[in-house]
């Protein structure tokens, strides 16, 4: 169980793709009426929405704006968090090669999932969702959950 004054730093970050997908606007719509009701209640200190792309390249001429910029150092923080707790993101996350036929350009790009959580206590990445531990998939709706109870978030064992 988490104590009340634990609570008061937990806040959430959720991440969506700003363009409409079929089968997954009421889900975004559901998550962010999860996240107001725990802030409502005292479950989380605040959330914060942030709007990423489909994908994003790794490596090219918009890597020095600050959209690319916030992208790839959440990708960061998240990957190193995942490697801390032995868990996978590339069920979420992944980076594959794309060549574009007509000009002949090839490249990697990063694939962003539709929705991410991040939670954060006292500052610090205690947990991204959906992430892979051994067999079993942990969900963004794993983690309200979580939070709704106000049990610890289920990660690695």
């Amino acid at each position: 169980m988490i104590k009340e004054s634990e609570q008061q730093y937990r806040r959430v970050k959720l991440f969506v793709r700003a363009d409409p997908e079929l089968g997954c606007e009421r889900q975004k719509q559901a998550v962010l009426e999860r996240l107001n009701k725990l802030e409502t209640r005292g479950d989380i200190a605040t959330y914060e929405v942030h709007i990423w792309a489909k994908e994003i390249r790794v490596a090219g001429p918009l890597e020095a704006t600050a959209y690319y910029q916030r992208v790839f150092n959440h990708f960061t923080a998240f990957q190193q968090w995942a490697n801390e707790q032995s868990v996978m993101l590339n069920s979420a996350f992944n980076i594959q090669l794309v060549r574009c036929e007509i000009t002949g350009e090839t490249y990697r790009v990063l694939s962003l999932p539709s929705i991410c959580v991040a939670v954060y206590e006292n500052d610090e990445l205690c947990g991204v969702y959906p992430h892979v531990d051994g067999n079993t998939v942990r969900t963004v709706s794993n983690c309200l959950n979580s939070l709704e109870n106000s049990s610890p978030l289920e990660y690695a064992d």
